[in-house]
């Protein structure tokens, strides 16, 4: 029996030794682990900033694109510049934070495979402009001096196949939210050497490209964040109104619900434009979306040939034109190829 008392208490002192030994190793290791990953995320972060200004320099945007700080995530395989400021036509903007993740590059082609941005804290002033907003007053005449908001910018291309994805979400306090995605197929991506480099002709090569591509699927939805109603405002100041916002849309309510009560609709897709003109003004706020999915893909070039017959058709003979585009915009409506569709 003292035999057995004295191996236990031998044995109790061992366990505990080994106990600590093995605390101060794992403790050792975390500490060793946590620093080499931070020693790697500085190494990552200075090649980073290096690959960053050689392109900004190769391609003569140094001047125009400055930041302050650059931060590099070996976990979320990011890169964030910090305090950036802008330059583009003469016009400076600021942006807090620009994020790019997801980048992937293909080596032998040159060509993007895929690539997400996300601009946060945008804030870049209006020029005063004489052009209007969509036939409307420009921005800075309804109290707007800049565009102020979160850009995110989602991008993905099937080099084999062709096949583009590119998603924009816009989120604009004082304006808007918006939300853009298109799906385009056979479409030979530039390098990007080549679309970065600045030359009309580099361009003038893209609108090529694209024109030999297919449009498979197309959508756009907005959200006013009160913009209607301070577009509304000026129209009623400059037409002498000088009613508020919500006063002059139900007066422009009124006189649109007389005009098409005078003249009826003559096909489904004027039916349903006038039926969403009428909720666009009768609500404070709402989301427009439009989506086109045609059944098969349609080409670039047929398409821009449909919408300048759109746009100016109805000034050729006697409006058989315009009765044309009318009809075949309302069978696009009622084979659900064509949705456009206001939320209140």
């Amino acid at each position: 029996m003292d035999m057995e008392q004295n191996n236990n208490h031998m044995s109790e002192p061992s366990r505990k030794g080994r106990k600590k030994v093995g605390l101060i190793a794992a403790l050792v290791a975390i500490v060793v682990l946590v620093g080499g990953y931070f020693a790697f995320q500085s190494h990552i972060a200075n090649e980073a900033e290096i690959e960053i200004a050689r392109f900004l320099r190769e391609n003569q945007l140094d001047r125009d694109i400055r930041y302050r700080e650059i931060d590099a995530s070996l976990i979320g395989q990011s890169v964030t510049l910090y305090n950036l400021r802008l330059s583009l036509q003469g016009t400076e903007g600021t942006v807090g934070a620009l994020t790019v993740s997801n980048y992937d590059l293909d080596e032998r082609s040159g060509q993007l495979r895929s690539v997400d941005l996300l601009l946060e804290d945008v804030d870049f002033p209006i020029a005063a402009s004489p052009f209007g907003l969509f036939g409307g007053p420009s921005p800075f005449l309804i109290g707007m001096d800049a565009m102020r908001g979160d850009i995110g910018i989602e991008y993905e291309y099937d080099i084999a196949k062709g096949d583009v994805l590119a998603a924009v979400e816009v989120s604009m306090p004082d304006f808007l939210d918006g939300e853009f995605e298109v799906s385009i197929s056979r479409f030979t991506a530039p390098p990007v050497e080549r679309f970065s480099a600045r030359g009309f002709n580099t361009m003038g090569r893209m609108f090529d490209d694209m024109g030999k591509a297919d449009l498979n699927s197309v959508s756009l939805r907005l959200t006013d964040r009160g913009l209607k109603d301070r577009i509304a405002e000026y129209a009623s100041v400059e037409s002498g109104a000088a009613l508020d916002g919500a006063a002059y849309r139900k007066e422009l309510f009124h006189k649109l619900d007389h005009q098409i009560s005078e003249n009826p609709p003559q096909s489904r897709f004027e039916n349903d434009m006038a039926e969403v003109a009428k909720s666009v003004l009768d609500a404070s706020g709402g989301t427009l979306t439009v989506a086109y999915e045609p059944q098969y893909p349609t080409p670039f070039e047929d398409i821009g040939s449909a919408v300048f017959e759109v746009m100016f058709g109805g000034f050729g003979g006697l409006g058989k034109q315009a009765t044309r585009n009318r009809d075949a915009l309302s069978e696009l409506i009622d084979r659900e190829v064509l949705k456009i569709e206001f939320d209140s």
